[in-house]
């Protein structure tokens, strides 16, 4: 047991975030870090069912605890590291997180939802944020220090990457003696990215196998899907993208589609290299983004998993802030586009047409010549 809280070993800990594929993503520093500071360590995860694709079959976690989002899923039986399918109940979670008796649980989301659950899950310690009454369900609540107060900490862990490792500070790595803050800058003094294990797809194989991409034959891949239509790149931008990159690169351009996206699948109407996928699972999309040569993505789940894949990621950013969202440009060929208009930051979700200026800003051209620079396969960690 090589991590101790207040003097006392722990030996197995539950990390949670609960929901938005990119803050999971995000959150896999954190099983990186624990794991490499305790080899030993019994590890847990917590999340609902539509992020756990993203960690079925993960080989630092000895259990994913899948929770139904709602609760409207039926709580059929429990979900172990090696499947990401389906949720259970939150009585049917709460009551498995209490038997596999974890010694700490760590709030990555500290939501009501998510504050309440680790509260009743049993571990002796709770390591949690949040404001109010949230805070009060946490042994040990922790404010993230800002970058004023602690400018070599957030040097090594970027933006939102500083907000997840920043809730392991009461920790005590106990081989070395040195607090989470010494060890992690002593063990990663350039930081730390993110990153996942995409389990092969045959699915995904013969949707690029259908559009000439893959097995063996390099791609490169664009997801327009985007959250909020705030984070959305207009669709003539990615058509435009598209041609420029077909006259200019012999790889096949593939798009990931998500539900409800723009048009069908299947090859591009001018007959060049590639198509558009149909709609694919979490995991077969995660298989499709690891296998590319370079992605472009827009804020979003998509670009932090190329990222966490080790693809080579354009990433095109509209109303949020990159140096929260994608602290990634130091870690490799990992990249970010943002018009910065005066208006920015401004967190939308929606933003009205006519004041809507910073993604549809941001051109083709620009795109293709940033993509351009990026490299292709070998290029990632």
């Amino acid at each position: 047991m090589s991590w101790s809280l207040d003097g006392r070993p722990l030996g197995a800990i539950l990390v949670s975030r609960l929901r938005y594929l990119g803050d999971v993503a995000m959150s896999t520093v954190v099983l990186d870090a624990l794991r490499r500071g305790d080899p030993g360590l019994r590890l847990g995860y917590l999340c609902e069912s539509a992020a756990a694709p993203l960690l079925a079959g993960d080989p630092r976690l000895q259990r994913l605890h899948v929770l139904a989002r709602g609760g409207r899923e039926a709580a059929a039986r429990p979900v172990a590291a090696g499947d990401g399918r389906g949720g259970r109940s939150t009585a049917a979670v709460i009551a498995d997180l209490r038997r596999a008796r974890y010694d700490l649980s760590v709030d990555l989301f500290a939501n009501p939802r998510s504050a309440v659950l680790l509260r009743l899950a049993g571990a002796r310690a709770r390591i949690g944020g949040g404001r109010g009454w949230r805070r009060r369900l946490a042994t040990h609540p922790v404010d993230v220090p800002p970058a004023a107060r602690d400018p070599e900490f957030r040097a090594a862990a970027p933006g939102g990457l500083g907000e997840l490792l920043g809730r392991l500070l009461p920790l005590t790595h106990g081989p070395s003696g040195l607090p989470f803050r010494d060890w992690y800058l002593r063990e990663y003094p350039r930081g730390l990215p993110p990153r996942l294990h995409a389990a092969p797809s045959p699915l995904a194989a013969a949707a690029l196998a259908s559009l000439g991409a893959g097995a063996g034959r390099p791609y490169l891949l664009l997801a327009p899907g985007a959250t909020w239509p705030a984070k959305a790149w207009p669709r003539a931008s990615w058509d435009e993208l598209r041609v420029r990159l077909a006259g200019a690169d012999p790889r096949p351009v593939v798009e990931l589609s998500a539900p409800g996206d723009g048009p069908g699948s299947g090859a591009w109407p001018d007959g060049s290299p590639g198509g558009r996928l149909p709609p694919l699972g979490l995991a077969d999309a995660l298989a499709v983004v690891a296998g590319a040569d370079a992605v472009v993505a827009v804020d979003g789940g998509i670009a932090h998993a190329a990222v966490a894949c080790g693809r080579p990621t354009l990433a095109l950013f509209g109303p949020t802030d990159p140096a929260i969202w994608f602290p990634y440009e130091g870690f490799g060929p990992y990249r970010v586009l943002c018009t910065r208009p005066a208006c920015h930051p401004c967190d939308r979700h929606v933003c009205p047409e006519s004041e809507f200026v910073c993604l549809p800003g941001l051109s083709p051209a620009t795109v293709a010549a940033e993509l351009a620079s990026l490299g292709g396969r070998g290029a990632g960690r």
